[in-house]
């Protein structure tokens, strides 16, 4: 059985933009995501700091971590499978996921 992701889950998944062969990603979707139990909405992660990526630290981890500063691209946003997933790296608390989601829609013309 696969595993499934939940909104906020650092997980490993395979690197959709660089010649690696896996990168780290933020879930933002949850359970109203179509097709919740086989994929889910994830932003990209990297070690390179950007304007307007958000800083991840060890305080934005309710549980696990990752070995390196990590910045989360926000308008780099992909659907991945469950399937595809290697493992989960860690959660991060709401509050960080709340912010990753928010910066997220606002590239995609949501404005509150």
């Amino acid at each position: 059985m696969t595993t499934v992701y939940d909104r906020g889950d650092v997980v490993k998944g395979p690197d959709l933009f660089a010649d690696h062969d896996y990168r780290p990603y933020v879930c933002l979707s949850d359970s109203t995501h179509p097709f919740s139990d086989e994929e889910a909405v994830y932003a990209a992660a990297t070690t390179t700091q950007r304007d307007f990526a958000v800083r991840i630290s060890e305080k934005d981890f309710k549980t696990g971590g990752l070995p390196r500063e990590t910045f989360v691209n926000p308008w780099t946003v992909v659907t991945i499978r469950h399937a595809d997933i290697q493992y989960r790296e860690g959660e991060l608390i709401q509050g960080t996921t709340e912010e990753i989601a928010s910066e997220t829609a606002g590239y995609l013309g949501v404005r509150n």
